[in-house]
């Protein structure tokens, strides 16, 4: 008899089971509903379970309980107790077949590159983050369940009802999701969306099958919608960005991220969003869809028990644009032209609130940075902000408030700008490519170690402030860079970064907006 193992992809939605022969190649698939057990119930995972795998056994001509291995991928598998429980029910229903339990996510990464490196987004009715760097080491995000996770289906869903129920309520601007959620659903009033949401029998992924309505609105311009997607998208990257910090991938290494899940697969524009997001953060990730289901990763996990080798494969990655993050098309704003007022005021307040989001991470760093440059300013440091173009103009706007503000001397907080007094009213913006100026300008200032020097690019790399802290550097002052992308030659010049990674600028090269 042909020796074969069983894998199992059960998800929110649906189940999926192959029957793999001892080379990887699949003999039979089945296909049933949801095996979430945390969804549908221990009694309804063993149904769902047992009736994936019979029908990948007839498709195969096989006998179940002949299987060499099994390994079950499941959604609500993260923890330990969970594990435990199904792995007594995998034992209950296949009692001679070695087997394990792990996460979807893990069977998802196997399956998309077939090696224990990388990182798996899973976007669906739920989402989760999962990822490997070597067998031994891998970590996870997100997985904690519909109700808390952030950039799957039902969260797309649950926002877009609370907005059309706040602006039913009049306390925030109407929105065409409104509309569209009331047709999709027959109904005729926001009050029969209640009635809806709250029927006893209301499954979590009949909510979660709404997302292509919050979707398509916010790719036709609908700015509640269009904040939704943004606000999501953000929370997948984040949580990407999360397991890439701890599994060592940080500044430009690059590793395969693998895109999986219906939102992530059916939606061209959620994808390019997500991915400017994640880019921004991680420019070494390299996305993917998966070579393999998550099922037949499965498999070659069920066969990797048996002592044999995994399907290596490599995808082509999805072609991301190669430059400076904050210097790139945005997604959100290509179409600029063919936008209302509304629609543009709408998109600009969208790009504020991501911007401020971005600060947060930074918290800590800022704070760091203040302590280090106040310790300075109590021996008669002083504090020197260095910028060109837009970002010089700020640095001098906040010098020329300290002294009004914090009753300080004029010359105690500083800004210097490239192309002096006159860039302050006027573009001089060849003179940002001078780093030699830049020196000079702190020589001028004979700046000491007492002193404190902030160099602002959005960029991270103007050579006429990467002069000025590499001069500061020289005369021993602490260094500050203030930048939006990372890696950046500023950053790695400075003795502290603070770098707010706001992605791609509403118009492409302005800093001020």
């Amino acid at each position: 008899m042909t020796q074969f193992v069983i894998g199992v992809d059960g998800g929110g939605s649906k189940t999926d089971a192959v029957i793999l022969n001892e080379y990887g190649e699949v003999l039979g698939r089945g296909h049933s509903r949801s095996s979430n057990y945390h969804l549908v119930g221990i009694d309804g995972t063993r149904k769902a379970l047992l009736e994936a795998m019979q029908k990948a056994a007839v498709n195969a001509s096989v006998d179940l309980l002949h299987a060499s291995a099994v390994v079950w991928a499941l959604a609500g598998a993260g923890r330990p107790a969970d594990v435990r429980l199904l792995e007594n029910l995998q034992s209950e229903v296949l009692p001679r077949t070695p087997g394990k339990v792990v996460t979807d996510a893990v069977a998802a990464l196997v399956g998309g590159v077939g090696v224990h490196r990388g990182i798996v987004l899973i976007a669906g009715t739920g989402m989760i983050v999962y990822g490997e760097n070597g067998a031994e080491i891998s970590a996870r995000a997100g997985g904690w369940g519909y109700i808390i996770d952030q950039g799957n289906g039902y969260h797309l869903v649950r926002e877009a009802l609370q907005a059309v129920a706040r602006a039913a309520d009049g306390s925030e601007p109407p929105t065409r999701l409104r509309q569209r959620l009331l047709d999709t659903l027959h109904l005729k009033n926001v009050s029969d969306l209640v009635y809806w949401l709250y029927a006893p029998n209301r499954q979590v992924a009949e909510v979660a099958a709404l997302a292509p309505v919050v979707l398509a609105e916010a790719e036709t311009r609908d700015p509640m919608a269009t904040a939704i997607i943004a606000q999501a998208a953000d929370a997948l990257a984040a949580n990407v960005e999360a397991v890439a910090r701890r599994l060592g991938f940080n500044g430009k290494t690059t590793f395969p991220l693998v895109l999986v899940g219906g939102l992530l697969a059916a939606s061209k524009f959620y994808r390019q969003v997500t991915l400017q997001s994640i880019h921004t953060r991680l420019p070494g990730a390299r996305p993917q869809f998966p070579h393999h289901s998550a099922a037949v990763g499965a498999g070659f996990l069920a066969l990797e028990m048996l002592g044999k080798p995994m399907t290596l494969s490599a995808d082509e990655p999805i072609t991301v644009e190669e430059s400076w993050a904050s210097e790139r098309n945005n997604v959100l704003t290509r179409d600029l032209d063919l936008r209302t007022t509304p629609e543009l005021v709408g998109l600009m307040h969208v790009e504020d609130c991501r911007a401020v989001a971005a600060v947060r991470p930074n918290l800590p760093a800022i704070a760091r940075t203040i302590d280090a440059i106040a310790a300075r300013m109590e021996k008669g440091g002083r504090l020197i902000y260095v910028g060109a173009g837009t970002s010089g103009r700020l640095g001098v706007l906040d010098a020329s408030e300290c002294p009004p503000t914090f009753n300080t001397p004029p010359e105690q907080v500083v800004g210097v700008i490239a192309g002096g007094q006159t860039a302050l009213t006027s573009s001089v913006e060849e003179a940002e490519d001078d780093a030699d100026a830049g020196a000079n300008a702190i020589a001028e200032l004979n700046i000491g170690e007492k002193d404190s020097v902030v160099g602002i690019a959005a960029s991270g790399r103007t050579p006429y402030v990467i002069g000025a802290l590499k001069e500061a550097r020289r005369r021993s002052a602490l260094t500050v860079a203030l930048t939006c992308n990372l890696p950046a030659p500023l950053a790695q010049m400075a003795d502290f970064v603070i770098a707010p990674l706001v992605g791609p600028e509403v118009i492409g090269g302005s800093t001020r907006l």
